[in-house]
């Protein structure tokens, strides 16, 4: 009898280590996990998706949106297969919308990636600077880097042809802050 007495109370403290223990992990799967391709990112595909959008706005603040139009593809047709260059009509969609935008500047708030054919890039583009009392004017303008055959390509998102982009609206300051930071470390080194 003596026993069973033990037990109960023994099995009683057992369920509640065992609740403790499943909350601890619990807090410890905080946020998203990281995609396999994610993880396997380093400094040289920042680097490189960088690079990508920079030559972009290069072409666009020297006016050459011909160049800049040309250097975009699309993936929403067949997002995991081969991307494919803008034909001549959005082309000319892209070329007027540069055109109607008058840039001064622009800065990534932030690279984000996700799988080879998915990943996201904010920008702001800075229409004219912040003068005395007057906050800066600016749009923001979001790219989809798809690495195809180990090569970086810079799509467009647009949410016309279904993409959703990788951030969640709601997280995207959160993401900004998290760039910034990462960058800023990064210079240091």
């Amino acid at each position: 009898m003596r026993l069973q007495r033990i037990s109960v109370p023994v099995a009683v403290l057992a369920v509640l280590l065992c609740l403790g223990g499943c909350r601890g992990k619990q807090k410890q799967a905080k946020g998203p996990q990281k995609t396999k391709f994610e993880q396997a990112m380093g400094s040289k595909d920042t680097l490189a998706v960088k690079q990508l959008v920079d030559r972009f706005f290069g072409f666009a603040k020297s006016k050459d949106f011909a160049e800049a139009a040309g250097m975009l593809y699309r993936n929403d047709e067949d997002p995991e297969g081969e991307p494919r260059q803008l034909n001549n009509e959005e082309m000319a969609q892209v070329r007027q919308m540069l055109e109607s935008v008058p840039m001064t500047d622009y800065r990534i708030e932030y690279i984000k990636f996700d799988e080879y054919y998915q990943n996201e890039v904010l920008c702001r583009v800075v229409i004219k600077p912040a003068e005395g009392d007057m906050p800066e004017i600016s749009t923001k303008m979001f790219f989809k880097p798809v690495n195809y055959l180990g090569n970086w390509l810079l799509c467009l998102t647009n949410t016309e042809y279904g993409d959703g982009g990788v951030v969640n609206p709601e997280k995207r300051d959160s993401m900004e802050r998290a760039y910034s930071r990462q960058a800023g470390d990064a210079q240091k080194k």
